[in-house]
């Protein structure tokens, strides 16, 4: 096999994301030849409408597992926070590259700062994710309105005043440089107060599960490259939202990271949950031991979501 076929969406995040799939492939295996196939999913279509008004994850992955099924494609490259809980049948992550940062971001303009925006009667605040702004709502005076678009669109977006600030996901603004932009404020939000997306700053790798030869040549470049601590943490992440059913419509926050403490290697899991009409109270849970205690913080995590009335 000398040419593996990638899927990918093509705006210019998920091919900057390829690219990086791309290259750890070329450091590992140089003679292996690589294509890029866009595909444009559902969510890509869609682009004026909130997700949660025509679908859940899947909008952004599924023509691409459709076309990994198929046999289009060998390989897909997904953000990993935009998959759907559960995979089609006969497909698998079979790798992720290392973290980016998992936090989010406020973005305003030059001068105008996030503590002095919470001081004025009403400020306009764009985001679609249920999760930031149940995370957000406590300030009574953000008025929330949906955004959609790239991230350029939506920074451009900001620019032209339709905002007053925006948040969105610091591994993207990294991936794509856009972090030190001269005309705007950035306002970083510690992974503990503002709970991110499950899988946020994962690079997903699916494959198909099969055990055909050229697949089998798949899977293990796709596990040759894949990252072990950020896919211990990306299952953690990953068996939370699916035991809680955890679409759009939940604002499910959930992160797994290690920590040191005293010299000591520590694991944490948070969650934040709410419900989809954003008039509930806002649930959270936060869990710390070793990392051979993770199926017990996880269990613990599950246990309080289902408590709380999320599923």
């Amino acid at each position: 096999m000398d040419l593996i076929r990638i899927g990918t969406r093509g705006s210019a995040l998920a091919l900057a994301q390829t690219d990086l799939v791309i290259e750890a492939i070329k450091q590992k295996y140089p003679g292996i030849n690589t294509r890029k196939v866009i595909i444009k999913t559902k969510g890509d279509k869609e682009k004026d409408k909130p997700v949660p008004s025509f679908g859940n994850k899947g909008v952004f992955s599924m023509e691409i597992e459709e076309a990994l099924l198929d046999g289009r494609i060998d390989i897909a490259v997904h953000s990993a926070k935009d998959l759907p809980y559960k995979l089609k049948e006969g497909l698998c992550i079979q790798g992720v590259l290392k973290r980016e940062d998992a936090r989010d971001v406020f973005i305003t303009k030059k001068g105008v700062l996030y503590e002095d925006l919470l001081k004025k009667e009403t400020i306009v605040i764009g985001t679609g994710s249920l999760r930031r702004r149940f995370q957000t709502r406590f300030h009574n005076n953000i008025e929330f309105k949906d955004i959609r678009g790239n991230i350029e669109t939506r920074i451009n977006k900001l620019r032209n005043g339709g905002y007053d600030g925006i948040i969105l996901a610091a591994a993207g603004l990294n991936r794509l440089k856009l972090c030190h932009e001269k005309d705007l404020e950035y306002k970083y939000f510690n992974v503990e107060d503002m709970v991110p997306a499950g899988g946020q700053g994962i690079i997903a790798i699916e494959t198909r599960t099969e055990d055909t030869k050229e697949n089998i040549l798949v899977k293990k470049i796709a596990e040759d490259i894949n990252d072990q601590e950020t896919f211990f943490h990306f299952n953690n992440e990953r068996q939370i939202i699916e035991a809680l059913n955890a679409g759009c419509n939940t604002g499910l926050g959930v992160i797994s990271f290690s920590f040191i403490n005293d010299g000591e290697e520590m694991l944490r899991i948070k969650t934040s949950m709410n419900f989809a009409d954003g008039h509930g109270i806002q649930h959270s849970y936060c869990g710390t031991g070793d990392k051979e205690d993770a199926d017990e913080l996880i269990a613990m995590a599950i246990e309080h979501g289902k408590k709380k009335g999320l599923v």
